[in-house]
């Protein structure tokens, strides 16, 4: 909301797109057991608008010129009986890497909520590990290229990861993963050609960032099935480092208590504590106010009996809202398997 408000307030430099495109993809079975439902090729179709904002202003929000829109898209996954289709509603920002010719290339992030038609049922659908919720969180990344007929139509070409998955709130959750690959039209409204912007502009610090924040989520007590959900609630805080206008280097330590494992401490009768922490060393890209980071984290405590893995990654995305305060959102996974989503909020020291 906070950046369609954004959009709204340079509307004077705007230009609006329009655009549609199909999908075609395969699912990864990332686990052995999902090979038997993952030999489909799922299909589908988006419909698309966005924004392109050329103020300065716009251009402090991420360093480049970029677009940021919504969409709507429909996948079926070749397969009715067990997997079924797909509706997801999705945020993106994509910003450019070249635009002086009519040819230019851009990096989309996604992040969005998906509503799923054919859910695990233990009885009448057992064999769809992948979801076990109707609504789930839907991500994607992409590698676009866009080439500009003239000014009022584009075609693009895009390569896409996609992922569902529920965030761990309910079991069975392997989720999926299925790159497509998409080629779409885009009717432009209003278009400028894009300009280089003076040197000025393009400044930015050298200088240690330090931040504090916490986070929450919610977790299931069995692992393996569905179970009423428990807390989670957490502290972090650490430094950041920029080796360059968009690459950096992190470490910090975090700390959770997550009342699941008290619960299953409880059940089992197991002689561990409920609380975590860790320390966490990783890269980010720092670009205008958004923040995307990839860390490793090392456990100094955990409930060992629960948790065998002595190492995570958490891939985690913040948005500065105001000079200091961030709001984002974090996913832990433990190699191929992701383990929870959490939301979180952050205070930021420059």
């Amino acid at each position: 909301m906070l950046l369609y408000l954004g959009n709204v307030l340079y509307a004077q430099t705007n230009s609006k797109f329009y655009g549609v495109k199909s999908h075609y993809g395969f699912i990864i079975p990332h686990t052995p057991d999902l090979k038997p439902i993952s030999k489909t090729n799922p299909y589908g179709l988006q419909l698309e608008m966005s924004t392109l904002r050329t103020s300065d202003q716009a251009w402090k929000t991420c360093f480049c010129y970029g677009r940021t829109g919504f969409a709507f898209t429909y996948f079926n996954y070749a397969n009715p009986d067990v997997l079924g289709s797909s509706y997801n509603f999705i945020y993106f920002v994509e910003p450019y890497f070249t635009y002086q010719s009519s040819l230019k290339f851009s990096l989309r992030g996604s992040i969005g909520g998906t509503y799923l038609d054919t859910i695990f049922d233990e009885e009448t659908n057992p064999d769809n590990v992948l979801f076990s919720t109707h609504f789930s969180f839907y991500l994607a990344l992409s590698l676009n290229l866009n080439y500009h007929i003239n000014n009022n139509y584009a075609l693009n070409l895009s390569a896409n990861y996609n992922h569902i998955s529920n965030g761990g709130q309910k079991q069975p959750n392997k989720g999926m993963n299925f790159p497509t690959l998409s080629i779409g039209v885009d009717r432009i409204i209003n278009y400028t050609p894009l300009k280089p912007k003076p040197r000025e502009l393009k400044q930015y610090s050298r200088a240690w960032s330090y931040y504090l924040g916490s986070f929450a989520s919610l977790r299931s007590s069995d692992r393996e099935a569905e179970s009423t959900n428990h807390p989670l609630i957490g502290g972090l805080g650490g430094a950041l480092k920029p080796l360059s206008r968009i690459n950096g280097i992190n470490l910090g330590i975090e700390f959770w208590y997550d009342w699941s494992d008290l619960k299953q401490v409880e059940q089992q009768n197991l002689d561990d504590s409920s609380f975590s922490s860790a320390l966490t060393l990783g890269h980010h890209f720092h670009v205008g106010n958004f923040y995307f980071l990839q860390q490793f984290g090392i456990y100094a405590t955990r409930p060992k009996n629960i948790q065998s893995n002595w190492l995570y990654q958490r891939y985690s995305f913040w948005y500065r809202i105001a000079n200091r305060w961030a709001i984002g959102a974090s996913l832990i996974a433990y190699g191929r398997t992701a383990d929870h989503m959490d939301g979180r909020l952050l205070y930021i020291i420059q």
